[in-house]
């Protein structure tokens, strides 16, 4: 029998050939033993164990559930030591003048300076699915010694945290949210110093590739875009890194991230616009599970 055959349709048959070969078995006892009658037993007997035979084979051939592979097992890294070292620093603001028409102006920075950034992150994965979270507190500013003169400084604290379902291979579409708080203290011109502390959620969407498991290596980078006027009018991040594993469980990870977003901010009728771009190299060290 063609071991191809559906299982019901084999038992249907193997019992249906143990009847016939039962049948011989019985006929043989009620008729005279000549050599047709033994012929008709020898094939029945045979028909009947060769259909006995095939029967376990076709159950062995039951299709094994599907597998993840090399995706089955958790896959951990956390990152307790995550620095950003963001050298290229853009800032463009405008400010809407008061009802006195006064306080009013924009520019851009010419002279920016970093007084520190500090990462921490982590990410969890398993089958198709995995997280990301990660946390940045960064001080930064800059200066426009020319007319008109313009002077800034920002502190800007923000988690991220997404979720991913993998597309092929290591192709990852990724949603979560970033919550950005942040303080800027400008002084435009010769009008008093101009505060703003806006804080937002901004949600998140985009892909990542994450190359995960390597005993040495892993490599990951990602790309999304955000804001669509629910927090700041836009924003577009990105990263890329490699991860290097000397040892089992403990590694040091080294790549590239930016950052650039725009807000505009209403309180009393003056509007508040920023844009703003961080873009630099980052590095860290890792623990893998």
């Amino acid at each position: 029998m063609n071991p191809s055959t559906p299982l019901p349709l084999r038992s249907i048959a193997f019992s249906l050939v143990l009847v016939t070969g039962i049948a011989g078995i019985a006929g043989a006892q009620t008729l005279p033993a000549d050599s047709a009658q033994s012929a008709v037993l020898a094939s029945g007997l045979k028909k009947a164990f060769a259909a006995a035979q095939a029967a376990p084979s076709a159950s062995a051939q039951t299709t094994p559930a599907p597998s993840d592979g090399p995706y089955d097992n958790w896959r951990v890294g956390i990152y307790p030591i995550y620095v950003w070292l963001p050298y290229g620093i853009g800032i463009d603001v405008s400010i809407e003048a008061d009802d006195n028409g006064e306080g009013g102006g924009s520019g851009e920075i010419i002279d920016s300076r970093f007084d520190g950034a500090y990462f921490g992150g982590f990410y969890a994965s398993k089958g198709r699915f995995r997280v990301d979270g990660d946390g940045l507190w960064a001080g930064f500013g800059g200066d426009r010694p020319e007319l008109p003169f313009l002077q800034i400084d920002a502190n800007v604290t923000y988690f991220h945290g997404t979720a991913g379902v993998r597309l092929v291979k290591d192709l990852y579409a990724v949603g979560g949210l970033r919550r950005l708080a942040m303080k800027y203290d400008i002084k435009l011109a010769t009008y008093p110093t101009f505060e703003r502390k806006p804080s937002i959620w901004d949600p998140v969407i985009g892909l990542s590739w994450h190359t995960e498991g390597g005993r040495f290596l892993e490599f990951h980078a990602v790309f999304e875009g955000g804001g669509f006027g629910v927090g700041t009018d836009s924003e577009l991040s990105g990263s890329a890194r490699i991860d290097f594993k000397p040892l089992q469980h403990f590694g040091i990870t080294a790549g590239y991230a930016f950052l650039h977003y725009k807000l505009e901010d209403t309180v009393r009728n003056r509007t508040f616009t920023v844009n703003q771009t961080l873009h630099g190299p980052l590095f860290g060290i890792g623990f893998y599970f």
